[in-house]
């Protein structure tokens, strides 16, 4: 390689464009200074001034750095709820928020205990649930237990009101006894008042009409049940004195009769007894890195008691805990990416550049860019969210691509003899232009995500969009002066030589043809394997799996304890909710929801009030407690009993219920004449026998007395009247169902785990068939999904388009232009003044029509701009064609952390396809790709690859998924940039001259002295 030394600047005003060819040939090519644009002239004045004031600018641009870095630190803020990527102008949205307004964060956290034996499983939850208790500052809505006892007082409310008014009936029937007359509640008297009540019912039933005859049977019934219990009793008393039975008639339905089990504490424990389920509320907010107090101290509190209670396991998961452990583990997993990362773009570059200088300059560059970027974040936006913070490793992969592309052409210009300042000022007004084109088509393409509905992306993409101009900026700011002052007293040959890949450039100038055919093919035949074919027609298979499971991070307990949970309770952390006005139509819309058949089980607490409201039920529970209030205690001695009034009165029953054919008359004959046989045995002494007779018969009526008493005390215990009302329920449960203004929630659970698209769709569908207003984390997880998809995919739209228009604005200039710009709008405003309906169609389907004029009307005007925007366009559509096949085989499906990389694509892509064309547009005749055009986009494409690349580190899935599909999509991008795409625009090069070199033969090219083929070179002098 021939050197020169610095020169001066040519008097004749001439710049120099020098390109170094394959076999060491060294092309120089003047272009007249008078054919600049403005564009090309603003950024070459800008350059000599900043090289020339080299320290004047760095000194500006440290103090804009240290303003932005004071704003970024007292201003900027950071949102780390899922919920804040979501736009509050959605109406499912806003149905979230006002849920969350009403009832506060829904973040529970779940403390699972598991073991063999329920006993130990209660004492575990009884601890845990106690220490949380014991901190409200930290927890809130502890929930492991329900102790009902509070509502066993008001029992009684819980009838319906015809069930307390013949409870109320059958009391006062037993006014007497209540105030104290026990007497007639004797065996005699109870007896007595049966065979009675039999005969009366039988003479009354033959005088009364045949209308009454159904209510006179319904009474016999009645007293025929009553008999049958007194012969039974007796009959069992006689067999066992021991084995009482009430002859009382209950005075509740058997549904409502209560059990002390009924009041006991129930835990919260799966149907198999082997988990023990702990909920509590953690107060406070997380940091940005996923902690907060209130976990910290939880994890505390869960290894103490784990610690305590070897029998069992303790274990934390739910949704706070899962973000917490996520991110944390994220962190972890990006700071070794991070140094994976850095040592790899690191010598890349030192490989790429050959030096350690001139890196540096690149990366202290970007670090520049993104301090300002952080400061334009600040005022443009004022905070991050878990999306957007991601803007930084954007600007990393894309925004050092700009200061790669300069130093590469610098170099380059350097080593074929330029000075510094006039190096500096030709890089800029030839691949000056190329980086500001790139720049402003990545940053539009980014900032069209600013008009989708999904609050996180379209923050990103204003973020990510400004600061990729932000980088550019700095590049023509700051690198040309730190150039100035690190290559000031370095010769020419001192630098560094970049990477030049002449067996590329030696391939795609010697056979484009061949290399066009081989690579078009390989392209498609690998894009295809994206589709199966089947009989009814092709199948993408590359899938969009909306599975938040499978995004999660491998190896972490919370996890794999979500897991087991589900597999053992069949619980699912996720349900919709459902808000209602009372609790009547909480019990109507709960009745609703149970039909359907996706949905599991409904929780809430409007079921556990009275089904009928107060207004129906008061009076009679008062006038029931009213008679119970004055209940008489037993008497000590009972009377005496005389055997034979007894026999004669149980005979009298007997020979009443004889003369009926009723089941439960002929069951209460065969069992008191078995008792009346034995009552009577005949074997003992007539004196024994009447002493045994009476001792019995005194025995029972003592117990059935005590019995009647027992039954009243009851009674009395369950009816205080006393309204039930939502503050007799614990806080835990009432503030989880009940909001402050009386709105009544209801949770619904779906009957299978809804985290794929399928069930979760169907599930959403039926709940909404029910409440249209419903919300919750599925829906959310839904609607949100949807709409990420349609944000991405409506931000790709917007892009591709902004790109081609911004592609066409550089390319045209003039009259052509100006007609191509506005005569899509004059077939706009055509078809909205004559076509019925189009106000209604979505936007994006005016911006495709208007791209798609303008490209037809540049078209007729300036074809070859039109040829020159589509094959900038190649890296990255055909890149995500060929990055589709790659998928394609290797089973690799998108989902909501990758889909991503569809606008990334776009901007990584057509960053390189814009050099390529630039430099394509700076020759004359046959193209050769220049070596520092290969350099650079080899260089910003391996350090992308590089640094997407290390994400595949990570134990959480979505990051490895990310960089998987990144890498894939970089390294489609770049082979096309440099094989497909050069090779193309070789054989357009040479079929539009057909004078060139290139259009003769080749072979002779290879024998001409090196010599022979250098031109005169007017070398500039450099006053260094």
């Amino acid at each position: 390689m021939q050197q020169f030394p610095p020169g001066s600047d040519d008097s004749d005003g001439m710049t120099i464009e020098l390109t170094r060819p394959d076999a060491d040939e060294v092309a120089v090519r003047p272009v007249e200074a008078s054919n600049h644009g403005w564009l090309e002239h603003l950024l070459m004045h800008l350059t000599v001034w900043v090289s020339e004031n080299a320290r004047t600018a760095l000194i500006f641009v440290a103090l804009l750095s240290v303003v932005s870095l004071g704003i970024t630190a007292r201003f900027l803020g950071f949102k780390t709820n899922r919920s804040d990527l979501i736009s509050p102008d959605t109406a499912f949205h806003q149905r979230w928020l006002s849920y969350v307004d009403k009832f506060g964060d829904s973040g529970e956290v779940l403390i699972v205990v598991e073991g063999q034996q329920r006993r130990s499983i209660e004492q575990a939850m009884d601890s845990v649930g106690s220490a949380l208790e014991a901190e409200p500052e930290l927890f809130d809505r502890v929930l492991y237990r329900f102790d009902p006892g509070a509502l066993k007082s008001k029992s009684l409310q819980y009838l319906a009101p015809q069930d307390l008014d013949r409870l109320l009936g059958q009391l006062t029937e037993y006014g007497p006894i209540l105030d104290g007359h026990w007497n007639q509640a004797g065996l005699e008297a109870y007896t007595t008042r049966l065979s009675g009540s039999l005969q009366l019912l039988q003479q009354t039933q033959a005088s009364v009409a045949p209308a009454q005859h159904e209510s006179i049977a319904a009474q016999r019934r009645q007293v025929l049940e009553q008999s049958r219990l007194l012969s039974r009793s007796l009959h069992q008393f006689g067999l066992d004195p021991q084995r009482f039975e009430s002859p009382w008639p209950a005075p509740l339905p058997q549904a409502m009769q209560p059990s002390e089990a009924q009041f006991q504490p129930r835990y919260q424990i799966n149907e198999l007894g082997t988990m023990g389920f702990v909920l509590a509320l953690p107060t406070g907010s997380q940091d940005f890195g996923g902690g907060s107090r209130s976990l910290s101290r939880l994890r505390e509190i869960v290894r103490e008691y784990d610690d305590l209670h070897p029998e069992v396991a303790i274990g934390l998961t739910g949704i706070p805990v899962l973000e917490s452990d996520e991110m944390l583990r994220s962190q972890q997993d990006m700071a070794a990416a991070s140094i994976i990362s850095f040592c790899g773009v690191g010598l890349l570059m030192l490989i790429g550049f050959r030096g350690f200088r001139h890196p540096v300059l690149s990366l202290v560059t970007l670090l520049v860019g993104i301090v300002w970027c952080l400061g334009y974040t600040t005022i443009a936006v004022g905070h991050l969210n878990i999306l957007s913070v991601s803007f930084a490793a954007i600007l990393i992969g894309l925004g050092i691509d700009f200061a790669i592309h300069y130093l590469a052409k610098y170099l380059e210009l350097r080593h074929h003899g330029q000075g510094l300042t006039s190096a500096l000022k030709a890089t800029s007004g030839s691949v000056g232009t190329g980086i500001v084109t790139a720049a402003v088509t990545t940053a539009l393409a980014f900032g069209c995500a600013m008009f989708t509905q999904f609050l996180g992306v379209a923050e990103l993409g204003m973020i990510a969009g400004g600061g990729i101009l932000i980088c550019a900026a700095a590049t023509f700011f700051v690198l040309p002066a730190l150039v100035t002052i690190s290559d000031r007293a370095v010769e020419p040959r001192r630098l560094p030589t970049p990477f030049e890949g002449r067996m590329i450039r030696f391939l795609t100038r010697r056979f484009p043809g061949a290399v066009c055919l081989l690579t078009l093919t390989a392209i498609v035949a690998v894009g295809l394997q994206g589709f199966e074919w089947t009989e009814t027609g092709a199948k993408s298979r590359v899938q969009y799996d909306a599975n938040l499971l499978n995004l999660q991070a491998r190896g972490i307990d919370s996890v794999e304890l979500q897991h087991r949970v589900f597999d053992e309770s069949n619980g699912s952390l996720l349900y919709g909710v459902s808000l209602a006005k009372s609790p009547f139509e909480v019990r109507q819309r709960k009745a609703a929801f149970l039909e359907l058949g996706t949905v599991g089980r409904v929780e809430e607490m409007a079921s556990y009030l009275p089904t009928y409201p107060p207004a129906e039920t008061k009076l009679l529970v008062q006038g029931i407690h009213a008679r119970l209030s004055h209940l008489s205690e037993l008497p000590r001695e009972f009377p005496r009993l005389d055997p034979q009034a007894v026999g004669a009165a149980l005979e009298g029953l007997f020979l009443q219920l004889q003369q009926s054919s009723e089941p439960e008359a002929q069951e209460a004959v065969q069992l008191l004449d078995q008792f009346l046989d034995r009552l009577n045995a005949p074997q003992l002494p007539e004196q024994q026998a009447v002493a045994e007779q009476v001792a019995l018969l005194s025995s029972y009526q003592r117990a059935m007395l005590t019995a009647l008493h027992h039954q009243f005390q009851t009674l009395a215990e369950l009816s205080n009247p006393a309204p039930v009302t939502p503050e007799d329920f614990p806080d835990a449960i009432r503030e989880r169902f009940l909001s402050e203004d009386g709105t009544w929630l209801m949770r619904v659970y779906p009957r299978e785990q809804v985290w794929e698209e399928a069930p979760l769709q169907a599930f959403v569908t039926d709940v909404r068939s029910v409440d249209a207003e419903v919300t919750g984390t599925p829906l959310q997880n839904f609607e949100a999904a949807r709409q990420i998809r349609k944000s991405y995919f409506n931000a790709s739209i917007y892009a591709l388009s902004v790109i081609i228009l911004t592609l066409l604005i550089d390319a045209m200039s003039g009259l052509p232009l100006a007609l191509t710009l506005t005569s899509p709008m004059v077939v706009l405003g055509f078809l909205w003044t004559n076509l019925a309906g189009v106000e209604t169609l979505p936007i994006r389907n005016f911006v495709m029509v208007y791209v798609v004029v303008a490209v037809l009307v540049a078209a007729i005007f300036d074809f070859h701009s039109v040829r020159n925007t589509f094959l900038a366009l190649m890296p990255p559509v055909l890149g995500l064609f060929l990055m589709f096949g790659v998928l394609g085989l290797a089973g690799i499906d998108l989902n909501p952390a990758n889909l991503i990389v569809l606008p990334l694509i776009l901007g990584i892509g057509v960053d390189d396809g814009v050099h390529v064309i630039h430099d394509f547009r700076l020759q004359k005749g046959d193209y050769r790709t220049s070596p520092s055009i290969i350099n650079a986009i080899t260089l910003t494409s391996l350090t992308s690859m590089v640094g997407f690349g290390s994400m595949m580190v990570s134990a959480h899935q979505g990051l490895v998924s990310l960089g998987i599909v990144l890498v894939v999509g970089v390294g489609s991008c770049l082979f096309i940039s440099l094989v497909t795409l050069p090779a193309l625009l070789t054989l357009i090069g040479t079929a539009s001259d057909p004078t060139s070199p290139a259009a003769a033969s080749d072979q002779n090219a290879e024998h001409v002295p090196e010599t022979a083929r250098v031109l005169p070179i007017h070398r500039d002098r450099d006053s260094a």
